[in-house]
């Protein structure tokens, strides 16, 4: 019993320890953009340092760009091919630093069939 009150004794005093850090970063906002190919997250933070006269906030901006576009065989028996561009961006207090990731896979067709289309060959 004695060793339990010690235990939480101990998570109380790290809780408040915890809670009391002034080296935490606090967020002071989050805004989300998000639409069908791009995405786009900024996020206001206040990071203490040791001159408290200087304490400006870090904005830090990052997401992601997707372009598509649907490569066409070179003739009629060679499959078309989607090619696919993500950028990853981030912009911050040491730059700006933008990631490519590039990939051509094969065009899949959806093979079911529309609502519509099976009325009709239905009758």
């Amino acid at each position: 019993m004695l060793k339990g009150i010690a235990l939480l004794c101990f998570l109380l005093l790290l809780c408040g320890y915890i809670k009391h850090n002034y080296a935490a970063t606090k967020v002071f906002y989050e805004f989300h953009i998000r639409e069908q190919n791009t995405e786009r997250n900024e996020t206001v933070l206040n990071t203490p340092n040791n001159n408290k006269t200087e304490a400006k906030p870090d904005l830090i901006i990052t997401g992601k760009h997707t372009s598509s576009v649907l490569l066409n065989g070179k003739d009629e028996n060679s499959p078309n091919s989607v090619y696919t561009e993500t950028a990853f961006y981030t912009a911050d207090d040491s730059g700006y630093h933008v990631t490519y990731n590039v990939s051509i896979q094969p065009a899949v067709l959806d093979p079911q069939l529309n609502g519509v289309t099976l009325k009709v060959i239905v009758g």
